[in-house]
């Protein structure tokens, strides 16, 4: 910024001060020889040139004062901006400093209370650690009374009450592996030590082709009966869960709570209690969200899908709910942290961190995905029991996360459900995808009431339902499409058998 000049009128102050000057001396002759004076300054029209020069100095003076004051002011304005932004400046710098001491209060209390609750969780845990401990010790004792009184009465009992007396055993043997978890250090180590046990006797047994069984205790179990005796407890109808065979797949089990369907499985390495447990703990999380009024409905269930690829047995358990989001993807495993805030209800933290130590120690994978609704375009053929056929396209759109339906046209209103009615009752409904090249076809209607056909695409997350009510002479079929947002997580295990191909396993530590 280039500074304004003080400007002075020099020339005609000077110019002013000899002109006077001169005047006074013509009017005061006596006071010098007026022959030493030019004849030129004598005449009045020097004198009149020397007033026009001195009028044209004073203008030239007053042009540059203006200009000058001109400059002032723009300096002064400019001066003026510079404070205002000097004190704007200012003004924000407090806000922002106040800002700031409010954000590191609420930090430190944050902090703070966070350390206050691992301190008292590390307590806790701790505490139930030394309990465990102190139970296993001195339940060894008891724990072979009862496990030698069930075999007396297993060897003296009829056979009827065998089967009860094998499952007190089992379920004996089941909390002792739990304290045995409780009290360990590590429990990743621990479940591999006795996977590497079991791998030595199932490698014996293969290479002197003697029977698994007379190893001092079964070095394999299956998938399957690891998912049963998970299920029982929970189940709306754990007697039908007993008939399943598990030879023979695929198997389906049904019920309020759960969607159920084995396509295949394998034997694994380890003990069997602890994948029961992990198996428990996605059970009782997935309940947890999908149970709750937010995301429960009829027709959404907790899914299970146990099948195996190649040499890995997979399992996978879907439950609607809030999805995990991308910085809580890996803290879902740690110890202690838990996303259950809901009406005061705090989780302890425990379920998954057991999953994933588990899944470590049987040297699996556990990984989840997110599943959000999608789109779809349908055709619904419907056909009456009087030979009449009714075709009517059905969109799937997204709004707000959330899935409605409306007509095919373009400018039909977007609705929860569509509804229509028959003079005739239905006899069969198809319906196409998009996605999909075979058709959904539902037949022999006419004999059926009400009943619901399930999008069958993906048993395990269904994205629509058909209701379909018969009477004698009319009926009515409504589609309703379904809101599968929830998360789906996939547990993956290598079969006993992939360990004779490949012996050579990673180390836990």
């Amino acid at each position: 910024m280039i500074r304004a000049r003080i400007y002075y009128p020099w020339i005609s102050i000077v110019c002013a001060l000899v002109i006077v000057a001169w005047q006074f001396i013509l009017s005061n002759m006596e006071l010098i020889d007026p022959h030493r004076l030019p004849e030129l300054l004598t005449r009045q029209s020097s004198i009149i040139a020397a007033a026009a020069i001195l009028i044209l100095l004073i203008l030239f003076d007053i042009t540059h004062f203006v200009k000058a004051l001109a400059g002032y002011k723009t300096q002064l304005k400019q001066y003026q901006g510079q404070i205002s932004e000097l004190f704007d400046s200012k003004r924000e710098l407090g806000t922002l400093a106040r800002t700031n001491s409010d954000h590191a209060e609420k930090l430190k209390l944050f902090i703070s209370d966070r350390l206050l609750e691992y301190m008292e969780y590390d307590e806790k845990f701790l505490h139930f650690k030394n309990i465990a401990s102190e139970v296993r010790h001195n339940g060894v004792i008891s724990y072979d009374k009862v496990q030698s009184a069930l075999q007396r009465a297993r060897n003296q009992g009829e056979d009827e009450a065998d089967q009860d007396y094998q499952e007190a055993a089992d379920s004996l043997l089941y909390l002792w592996d739990l304290l045995d978890l409780s009290t360990t250090d590590n429990i990743a180590l621990h479940v591999a030590n006795q996977v590497y046990d079991s791998e030595e006797y199932y490698f014996q047994s293969l290479l002197n082709q003697a029977d698994v069984e007379s190893s001092p205790y079964t070095p394999t179990f299956t998938m399957s009966r690891a998912l049963l005796r998970a299920l029982q407890p929970i189940a709306d109808n754990p007697e039908e869960l007993r008939t399943w065979d598990m030879s023979e797949c695929p198997e389906t089990y049904i019920d309020s709570k759960f969607n159920i369907r084995l396509h295949a499985d394998s034997e694994l390495l380890g003990n069997e209690n602890h994948m029961v447990l992990l198996i428990e703990n996605l059970l009782n999380n997935a309940l947890f969200y999908a149970q709750q009024k937010t995301y429960k409905n009829r027709y959404s269930r907790v899914t299970i899908l146990l099948s195996q690829l190649e040499d890995r047995v997979e399992l996978r358990v879907y439950n609607r709910g809030p999805r995990i989001k991308e910085e809580d993807k890996e803290r879902i495993y740690q110890l202690g942290y838990s996303s259950r805030r809901i009406r005061d209800h705090h989780g302890k933290g425990l379920g998954l961190y057991f999953v994933n130590e588990i899944t470590r120690g049987f040297e699996g994978t556990i990984k989840f995905k997110n599943v959000e609704n999608s789109t779809d375009n349908l055709s619904l053929r419907v056909e009456l029991i009087d030979g009449e056929v009714h075709t009517h396209m059905v969109s799937i759109v997204e709004i707000n996360g959330k899935p409605l339906c409306k007509q095919g046209q373009a400018d039909d209103p977007v609705t929860r459900k569509l509804e229509w009615t028959f003079s005739s009752p239905v006899a069969s409904v198809e319906v196409s995808s998009q996605f999909t090249r075979e058709p959904q076809i539902k037949a022999d209607l006419q004999d059926q009431e009400t009943l619901s056909q399930v999008d069958a695409i993906d048993p395990l997350s269904p994205r629509w339902v058909l209701e379909i009510s018969n009477k004698k002479r009319s009926s009515k079929l409504v589609f309703l499409p379904i809101d599968a947002r929830g998360v789906q997580f996939i547990a993956s295990f290598p079969t006993a058998i992939s360990r004779v191909d490949n012996p050579e396993t990673d180390i836990v530590t």
